[in-house]
């Protein structure tokens, strides 16, 4: 991948420009080696040094580095129209010893929590991570969840969904329509109004059977309609490398949602489009349970073409997960040595801009795989990659398309390449670019300058 520099990050300012410098060359460190140590990324004990220092530095805020994400995160997106897909990520630190740690879902883990805004395409390519916020669960409030209910709804941990579609909201401006995802959790009462803010829609999965203006119960109005239509729809399976096409029934209902008698919200009623799948097909045997989804959305929806597409974008929803996979799988950013937790929350915005670079490189591929792989392997890693690849010092006159390049650099990394295996998954992508990177490194110093003269 092309190297990040300073003049990728327009408004970086972290009040010194060696701490600029410093900050994209860890980037440029994580991306060229997912899964390293922090030695291991740096070159010599100098680079080893700085870069712990940059992540202990207190002139080195949390909110200053989510700020730089936003904004460039922004900067990639294009269009009028786009998918943000959001979700929570618990990173576990059960092995560590650094202070300030907080209580994960499991009250016995220790870590931190990550909430996570993606930008996609209509096409399923993840652009950019365009909102991120880390926090800590304090010890102390840990097993005071039965006091849930009289915390105020700008209190509660659930208004980070909020905050993150609010943020986003700001961050895009008007002039682009923002079409936010989201599974169970978001299913908030108080959260459906954020869909009024200009330019704005929700498409959430429901966890609630709530009630409506007529006094029934929402799923079993639903229920009630007829099938609109019954299709076959690509789920990804326990991998996230292959399709799996589920028969399902599809029924949509437009909606008018009662206040939850516990809620304060000042609106009484909201009106949303109900949209149910259900599988009729045989349960497939990575399956854990028959797909039955229950969707919410303030997207206008009159046919049944206007549903199915609602079910397609929630689908992209699983990239945010692949999204989690990379940071904690492939950059191993559960691994960090670091003393003090606030390190470890700098860390996690610097991991996760490599993490979403390396994702952007397979689905980039997937998507457009004849494009010149110029577009992201540098003429260097792409002759390393050609000579590996094909035992041969003879370089082609023209740059490989985007997508052999990255089947090369999958069987790097341990890809077959069957055709019933797919194209590359997440993981033999980064441990293949791993490699080359390696190679390259090699090539860079050894200076082959016959390399393609044949």
């Amino acid at each position: 991948m092309h190297r990040v520099t300073v003049k990728d990050f327009p408004d970086l300012d972290l009040g010194d420009i060696r701490r600029n410098e410093r900050f994209v060359s860890i980037i440029n460190n994580i991306s060229s080696n997912p899964g390293s140590s922090i030695p291991l990324q740096n070159s010599n004990w100098y680079s080893t040094k700085a870069t712990y220092e940059f992540y202990k530095n207190e002139d080195v805020s949390i909110g200053a580095l989510q700020q730089i994400i936003g904004k460039y995160g922004r900067n990639q997106v294009e269009g009028k129209e786009v998918l943000i897909a959001h979700d929570f990520c618990q990173i576990s630190y059960n092995d560590s010893s650094a202070e300030g740690l907080g209580y994960l879902a499991h009250t016995e883990g220790r870590g931190i929590i990550a909430y996570n805004s993606i930008a996609i395409t209509h096409d399923g390519i993840p652009l950019s991570l365009l909102y991120q916020h880390s926090f800590v669960r304090p010890l102390e409030e840990m097993g005071k969840t039965k006091l849930r209910k009289e915390t105020a709804y700008e209190d509660k941990e659930s208004y980070h969904w909020y905050k993150g579609i609010a943020t986003v909201n700001e961050l895009l401006g008007n002039e682009v329509h923002k079409i936010h995802i989201a599974d169970r959790e978001a299913d908030i009462y108080e959260l459906f109004f954020c869909a009024y803010e200009n330019n704005t829609d929700l498409l959430i999965r429901a966890k609630h059977n709530r009630k409506l203006n007529d006094k029934s119960a929402l799923w079993d109005a639903v229920a009630e309609q007829p099938v609109a239509a019954t299709t076959l729809l690509d789920i990804p399976d326990k991998t996230g490398k292959k399709q799996v096409g589920i028969e399902v029934e599809v029924r949509y209902h437009q909606v008018e949602i009662l206040r939850p008698k516990t809620s304060k919200n000042q609106y009484s009623s909201v009106a949303m489009t109900a949209i149910e799948l259900k599988q009729i097909s045989p349960k497939q045997a990575w399956q854990q349970e028959i797909l039955h989804w229950k969707l919410l959305t303030t997207i206008s929806v009159n046919t049944v073409a206007e549903a199915l597409q609602c079910v397609r974008w929630y689908c992209y929803r699983w990239l945010i997960e692949r999204f989690h996979y990379v940071l904690k799988s492939g950059t191993q950013i559960e691994e960090l040595q670091l003393q003090q937790a606030v390190s470890l929350q700098k860390a996690i915005h610097l991991y996760s801009i490599a993490a979403m670079r390396i994702m952007q490189l397979v689905y980039q591929s997937r998507q457009t795989p004849d494009v010149s792989c110029e577009l992201v392997l540098t003429k260097e890693q792409w002759s390393v990659l050609y000579v590996l690849t094909h035992k041969t010092s003879k370089l082609p006159d023209e740059p490989p398309s985007l997508g052999e390049a990255v089947r090369w650099i999958g069987k790097l990394g341990g890809h077959l390449g069957r055709k019933s295996d797919g194209p590359p998954g997440l993981k033999v992508v980064w441990t293949g670019y791993r490699r080359l990177c390696d190679a390259a490194s090699i090539y860079e110093i050894m200076s082959l300058q016959n390399l393609g003269k044949g």
